[in-house]
C-alpha cells in the first residue's frame, strides 16, 4: 500500500519533531474544531517558533492531550488559552495574549467599556517593547517593567470598577455562584494568572 509506505517513511521524522517540541523551552498549545469524514473532530496543535505537531482527535480535553503525547512529558513553559485540561500537567503555564486580544476586542465591541481598549493598547505596547529589545537582550529594563506593571494594575482596577462581582440575591433552590459577565471573567483571569 503506497500510503502505508509513505507513513513508514515519515514516521521517524514525526517522532523526531515531537521529541524536539517536548524538549523545547516554550511551546504554544491550541485546539480547534474541524470536520473529518463528515464528523466533528478536534485538531490539536503544539508549536515552537520553527516546529509544529498536529494531532486529530474526536475529543478536545485530557484524553486527546494524552494521545498527542507532548504535554505529559513537557517540562518547559506551556502557552495556551486557559483550557482547563492543560493545567493538569506539571509545567509552567502562561496564558496566550493573542487569545486575550480577541476576547478584549469582543468585550470592547459588545460592552462599550473603556478598560478593554486600554488593555489592548498596553499589551501591544509591551509586545513592541519586547520585540525591539530582543535584538540586544532577552529582558526588558527593570524600570520599564515596573512602569508596565503599574499601568497593568491600573487597567485591572478600572476594569473591576466597571465590572463589580454579581450580587447574590439568595434565590431559593439555586446553588453555586451567580454567573459573571464575560468581561468580569476575563478580568479575573488576567489578574489571577499574570506572571510577575
Amino acid at each position: 500500500n503506497a500510503n502505508r509506505t509513505a507513513y513508514e517513511i515519515l514516521e521517524p521524522v514525526e517522532k523526531e519533531i515531537k521529541r524536539q517540541v517536548v524538549d523545547s523551552p516554550v511551546v504554544h498549545f491550541d485546539e480547534t474544531v474541524m470536520g473529518v469524514n463528515g464528523k466533528r473532530d478536534w485538531l490539536h496543535v503544539a508549536s515552537t517558533e520553527i516546529l509544529t505537531c498536529y494531532a486529530a482527535h474526536p475529543k478536545r480535553g485530557h484524553e486527546a492531550t494524552e494521545a498527542m503525547g507532548i504535554l505529559p512529558d513537557f517540562q518547559g513553559i506551556a502557552v495556551h488559552d486557559f483550557w482547563k485540561s492543560y493545567f493538569k500537567y506539571d509545567c509552567r503555564h502562561v496564558l496566550c495574549n493573542a487569545h486575550h486580544l480577541r476576547e478584549l476586542t469582543g468585550i470592547l465591541e459588545q460592552d462599550k467599556q473603556e478598560w478593554p481598549k486600554n488593555m489592548i493598547d498596553l499589551l501591544l505596547e509591551i509586545k513592541k517593547a519586547v520585540d525591539e529589545r530582543r535584538a540586544t537582550s532577552d529582558k526588558l529594563d527593570p524600570v520599564q517593567i515596573k512602569g508596565f506593571e503599574e499601568r497593568y494594575d491600573q487597567v485591572i482596577e478600572n476594569g473591576m470598577a466597571e465590572n463589580p462581582p454579581p450580587i447574590s440575591r439568595g434565590q431559593p433552590g439555586r446553588r453555586g455562584r451567580k454567573k459573571q459577565s464575560k468581561a468580569k471573567n476575563l478580568l479575573d483571569r488576567i489578574n489571577e494568572h499574570r506572571q510577575k
